[in-house]
C-alpha cells in the first residue's frame, strides 16, 4: 500500500481525471440501464405519445430523451464536481421548455424519467466527488 502512495502523489491529476471521466461512463451506462428496465420495462419500442400505435414518432421521442438524459447527466455531474448544485434546477427549467407539448400529451413517463435519471446521475455524481476527496490535490 505504501508504495502506491507516491505514484498517487506524483499523480493526483491524472488520477482526479480518470475518475471523473470513468464516473462519467458508469453514470452512462447506470442510467441507461435504469431507464430501460423501469420506465420501458425491457421493451425496444413503446407506445409513448398514447396514440395507440407504436411507430417511428415513439422512437424518436425515446431517442430525443436518449439524448437529452446524456446531456442531463453530464450537466449534474459537472455541476456537482464544481459545488453548484443550486444550477441543477437549470435542467427542470430547460427541458420543460424543450419537451413541452411531449410532456403534456404523457407527463407521468416523462416526469418518471427524468426523475430517475436525475436521481441516479446526482447520487453517482456526489460518489465521484467523494472519491476525489480521497486524491490529494
Amino acid at each position: 500500500m505504501e508504495s502506491i502512495l507516491p505514484f498517487i502523489r506524483l499523480y493526483c491529476t491524472l488520477i482526479q481525471g480518470l475518475v471523473i471521466l470513468i464516473g462519467y461512463f458508469i453514470t452512462f451506462i447506470t442510467t441507461d440501464l435504469l431507464i430501460k428496465k423501469i420506465i420501458l420495462n425491457g421493451k425496444e419500442k413503446i407506445d409513448v405519445d398514447g396514440d395507440g400505435n407504436v411507430d417511428q414518432k415513439d422512437e424518436k421521442i425515446i431517442r430525443d430523451g436518449y439524448i437529452i438524459g446524456k446531456c442531463e447527466n453530464i450537466i449534474i455531474i459537472t455541476f456537482v464536481l464544481a459545488g453548484e448544485v443550486t444550477g441543477l434546477a437549470l435542467i427542470f427549467a430547460a427541458k420543460n421548455l424543450a419537451r413541452q407539448k411531449d410532456i403534456n400529451d404523457n407527463a407521468g413517463f416523462f416526469l418518471a424519467g427524468t426523475m430517475i435519471n436525475f436521481t441516479a446521475t446526482l447520487l453517482l455524481a456526489f460518489v465521484i466527488k467523494y472519491i476525489l476527496a480521497f486524491i490529494p490535490a
